[in-house]
C-alpha cells in the first residue's frame, strides 16, 4: 500500500486486512467488523468470482469500522463485463452527444430560412433543415434503444456493483481507493470520478484522497475523464496512473487539469512506455509553471 498523506493519526493506523485468492462468500465470511479497528483497511485480490453487490456492501461495512478511514484495495480482480458492453457504452454516448448537436444545428437552419428573401434559397435551406431533423432524430431513437440495453448490462457489472456501494453509503468510510489491474474501462472510470465528487460536496463522510489506478488500460481517452475530475476536485491529493497506456497527448491532457487544480500533491504516469518522453516533458512543464505545488513522477 503507498503511504496515505494525511494526519499523522492516519499514518499510524495498524496493518491492512490482506485477502487473496478467495471466492466472494469467504471474503465475506473473513470480514468480522468486530475486528476492523486493528486494520487500516482490507485488501482483497485475484478473487476466484466476480465481485457482487453482497461482497461490496461487506467490504463497506468492514470499512465503516476501521478508525481514523480506510484503505480499500481491490488488487488484479477482473471488474469489467467481459464484453464490449462498457466500450459501447462509451462510443454511444460520444455518438448522442454529437447527434443533439447535429440537431440543434438543423433545427437552426430550418428556423433560419424563414430570413432568407429569395424563395428558393429559403425552401432548400427549410428542407436541408428538416432532413437534419429527421436524420438526427432517426439516429438518436437507435442510440437510445441500444443505450438501455447496455444500462442493463451495466448494473450487472462488478465495478458498478462497488462504485455504486460507495455511493450508497451515508457515510463514506474510506480515504483511499486501489485498483491496481481491474481491468477498468473509461466509462467505470466516469462513474468512479463522479462518486468521488459526489462524495467531496457532502457535509458528512470522508473524501477519497488518494486513488490508484495502475495496471488499467484506460488509454489516451481515460485521460479526458480523469482531466475533469482534476479539474472540479478540492480533495484529491495523489493519483496513479502507472502502466495506463497513455502516450504524451494523455499526459498532455491529464496535466492540463491540473493548472486550476489546487489539492493534488502528488501524479505518478511512470511507466507508460508509448508516451514520448520529451513532448510529455514540455507539457509537465508548462503546466508546472501555473501549479508549481504539485510533484509529477514521469520516469
Amino acid at each position: 500500500m503507498i503511504q496515505y498523506v494525511g494526519s499523522s493519526e492516519e499514518q499510524a493506523a495498524g496493518p491492512m486486512l490482506q485477502l487473496s485468492r478467495l471466492a466472494c462468500k469467504d471474503v465475506l465470511n473473513s470480514l468480522d467488523v468486530k475486528e476492523a479497528p486493528r486494520f487500516s483497511g482490507v485488501e482483497i485480490s485475484m478473487l476466484s468470482d466476480d465481485l457482487d453487490l453482497e461482497l461490496a456492501e461487506g467490504l463497506l461495512d468492514f470499512c465503516q469500522e476501521v478508525p481514523a478511514g480506510a484503505c480499500l484495495s481491490v488488487l488484479h480482480t477482473d471488474l469489467g463485463s467481459g464484453t464490449d458492453c462498457e466500450q459501447r457504452l462509451f462510443e454511444l454516448t460520444a455518438e448522442r452527444r454529437l447527434r443533439e448537436s447535429e440537431k440543434i444545428w438543423a433545427e437552426k437552419l430550418k428556423r433560419d430560412s424563414s430570413k432568407e428573401k429569395d424563395f428558393a434559397a429559403a425552401a432548400a435551406k427549410r428542407r436541408k433543415g428538416q432532413e437534419g431533423i429527421d436524420s438526427s432524430v432517426e439516429r438518436l431513437a437507435f442510440i437510445d434503444a441500444d443505450l438501455a440495453e447496455l444500462e442493463k448490462q451495466k448494473l450487472q457489472t462488478s465495478w458498478y456493483a462497488l462504485f455504486s456501494q460507495i455511493q450508497a453509503v451515508p457515510r463514506n468510510p474510506i480515504h483511499e481507493l486501489d485498483f491496481s489491474n481491474c481491468g477498468l474501462h473509461s466509462t467505470g472510470l466516469g462513474f468512479l470520478t463522479q462518486v468521488m465528487l459526489d462524495l467531496e460536496n457532502r457535509a458528512e463522510g470522508l473524501k477519497i484522497r488518494w486513488l490508484i489506478l495502475d495496471g488499467n488500460e484506460l488509454t489516451d481517452t481515460g485521460m479526458g475523464v480523469l482531466t475533469s475530475f482534476l479539474r472540479l476536485s478540492r480533495e484529491i491529493e495523489g493519483l496513479q496512473v502507472r502502466n495506463v497506456g497513455i502516450t504524451e497527448q494523455g499526459v498532455s491532457e491529464l496535466v492540463a487539469g491540473l493548472v486550476t487544480n489546487r489539492s493534488l500533491r502528488l501524479l505518478d504516469v511512470r511507466q507508460n512506455g508509448l508516451c514520448a518522453l520529451d513532448a510529455a516533458r514540455s507539457a509537465i512543464s508548462g503546466v508546472q509553471r501555473f501549479n508549481p505545488a504539485v510533484e509529477i513522477l514521469l520516469t
